[in-house]
């Protein structure tokens, strides 16, 4: 998340405020390495305040979400109305359906790799 102006820190903030004000700014110089490196991209964030992990096409993507004190990985189209992006069809996945999921990568691609030689 991009922090604007003074960091919405009112005048008179205490230490508190220098801290976190601090903490801000540690973490935004280490995201700019981190991109200098070529070790990752700015963080980019929806409407709702979920993070995109990846586009996957211009409707498509997926997306980290916290949702009634779980955390979900969402794969999701999206459309637009009256302006706004909005989900549409999709899927949601706990973290331990996400890592079911991801152990289940290797055989996935194998099967597809199997239907691919099997349609040439």
């Amino acid at each position: 998340m991009e922090v604007l102006g003074d960091g919405g820190l009112a005048g008179g903030a205490g230490e508190e405020g220098k801290d976190e004000q601090a903490e801000e700014e540690e973490e935004e110089e280490e995201e700019e390495e981190e991109e200098e490196r070529g070790g990752g991209t700015k963080r980019e964030y929806d409407d709702e305040g979920d993070l995109i992990l990846c586009r996957l096409s211009a409707r498509r993507r997926v997306t980290l979400q916290e949702f009634k004190g779980k955390t979900l990985l969402s794969i999701r189209e999206y459309y637009f109305k009256d302006g706004k992006e909005l989900p549409a069809k999709g899927i949601s996945l706990t973290v331990e359906q996400w890592e079911a999921f991801r152990d289940s990568v290797p055989a996935i691609e194998d099967a597809i790799k199997k239907l691919g030689e099997s349609s040439d």
